[in-house]
């Protein structure tokens, strides 16, 4: 191992010298494009894909919302509806309700038909569903 550390530190010992620069003149340097322009380019892209990213989501869960107050004012409106619904079925089963006893029945054949019957025989009212 001693042989191999020695023929180490020997071929260092040869290998030739590493040239310097020539130095650049400060006019050279001047003309030459600087590299922090380019890195700033990369900042402003990755900074405007974030903002972009932010306005994204930041829009997506605006329409989000938008969509989901629609909806609920369309379900707000069909709930109206169903409860007229049930109101007026509620009203019409009092008036069948009504019309099944013998006075409802003759109250019906003179509103209904305009019918008044002169004798005592019953009219008999069939409801067809």
């Amino acid at each position: 191992m001693a042989k191999a550390a020695d023929a180490i530190g020997l071929a260092v010992l040869r290998a030739p010298a590493p040239q310097r620069r020539v130095p650049v003149e400060k006019e050279e340097r001047q003309t030459r494009p600087r590299r922090k322009a380019r890195r700033r380019l990369r900042l402003r892209f990755g900074r405007l894909m974030f903002a972009a990213a932010i306005a994204y989501l930041v829009g997506a869960g605006a329409i989000g919302e938008l969509q989901l107050l629609h909806v609920q004012t369309q379900e707000h409106q069909m709930l109206q509806q169903l409860n007229a619904a049930k109101g007026h079925a509620a009203q019409l089963k009092t008036e069948v309700r009504q019309l099944r006893t013998q006075t409802g029945e003759a109250q019906a054949v003179r509103q209904v038909l305009r019918y008044a019957p002169t004798s005592g025989a019953p009219v008999i009212i069939t409801v067809q569903p």
